[in-house]
């Protein structure tokens, strides 16, 4: 059996997992936008957003947590 750590891809932050994520996720899906985000049930904190088309909004945005859907 092979080691694990020759199968993952360490990420330093954060913001580097969830923009791997984001990229790897819209070559396999066919949406507009995705994004990494963190909620408090009132506020949605965006933290990689990949936008196809349309931009909705940047990296680090504060939204409302229902306007997140």
């Amino acid at each position: 059996m092979k080691n694990m750590s020759s199968y993952n891809q360490f990420h330093e932050t954060l913001k580097e997992a969830s923009d791997h994520i984001l990229e790897v996720i819209s070559k396999q899906i066919n949406v507009n936008t995705f994004c990494v985000a963190s909620n408090d049930r009132e506020t949605s904190l965006i933290f990689s957003a990949l936008h196809q088309d349309e931009h909705l909004f940047d990296a680090g945005t504060s939204l409302p947590f229902l306007d997140a859907y």
